[in-house]
């Protein structure tokens, strides 16, 4: 019978000399170098004299159940019987690795993602944690521009940065791109995760509000948080109109889409429907806000 046991982590080797006195720091305050691990080999066996065996040598621990400490990346097979003699083995339980990192990648193979709700040089960043990595830290975040360091803030969450720089210009060209640099730890998995963008190309605007102004007619304002003055941050828009009952993502049947730099639109469905709006900025055609809808 053979088991196996999820319980150490892969150490990341880092290069550059500021993030090694990151790790120094972590492991001189943390002893991370070994951890404890329960084994049994089974409740029918309570009583009896087991004896172990690690990677194929004797260990001095024996009886049903033992601890036994795990020294950082090595796992192994643990055999059990009930002599010395390997003929009556009785069990194995391997000691593995987790698979998949400490972040999972979005639906874009990102491992970040960030957006800004205007032009005013703040944005926010984000991450997803691997489900099955509890132990999770943040141990360094850096965000720079032109060689000027960008002031973050991390998340109490420890799943996102907001961001502001200070010295972004909205009224003039960007041609500076914003890197970022984030490392996360899970026990013994250090990873170093990177994102380089334009606060251009991240920018996405909030929901608009829509007003239903007669019957089938309606129209919407710009989101308050959009930047000013709206003729140099022009905005378009997506109206979609989708069977009652139906989220503004349906694609089936019985709609009606239509792209305008209007603010109303007159809908021409005859049945029950939904009315949805979006937003997007007119100029870099980059990313689409939220949807905002009316049910009629």
């Amino acid at each position: 019978m053979h088991t196996y046991i999820n319980v150490a982590q892969v150490l990341y080797d880092f290069s550059e000399r500021e993030k090694k006195r990151v790790t120094t720091t972590l492991t001189s305050s943390q002893d991370l170098s070994s951890f404890d691990v329960s084994l049994q080999c089974g409740e029918q066996y309570n009583g009896e004299q087991i004896y172990w065996e690690r990677n194929g040598e004797s260990i001095s621990e024996t009886g049903n159940h033992i601890t036994v400490t795990i020294d950082g990346l090595r796992g192994g097979k643990l055999h059990m019987s009930q002599s010395k003699r390997r003929s009556s083995e009785l069990h194995t339980i391997t000691v593995e690795f987790p698979k998949g990192g400490v972040l999972i990648p979005s639906t874009d193979k990102e491992f970040i993602s960030c957006t800004a709700r205007n032009y005013n040089g703040q944005f926010h960043c984000s991450w997803k944690w691997h489900q099955e990595r509890i132990q999770r830290a943040v141990v360094y975040f850096k965000a720079i521009r032109n060689s000027s360091l960008i002031n973050c803030t991390l998340d109490s969450d420890l799943s996102g940065l907001t961001c502001i720089d200070k010295d972004y210009c909205p009224y003039s060209e960007e041609s500076r791109s914003i890197n970022l640099t984030l490392l996360v730890r899970n026990l013994y998995r250090l990873e170093e995760h990177q994102k380089t963008f334009l606060i251009q190309d991240i920018v996405k605007p909030d929901k608009v509000n829509i007003t239903k102004i007669q019957d089938n007619v309606f129209e919407w304002h710009r989101p308050e948080t959009w930047s000013l003055p709206g003729s140099f941050f022009p905005l378009s828009y997506e109206v979609k109109v989708v069977p009652n009952n139906h989220s503004c993502d349906y694609i089936g049947s019985r709609v009606e889409v239509s792209k305008t730099n209007e603010s109303h639109y007159e809908v021409k469905f005859k049945k029950a429907y939904t009315f949805c709006v979006r937003a997007q900025d007119l100029l870099t055609k980059k990313v689409w806000g939220d949807w905002s809808y009316h049910h009629q």
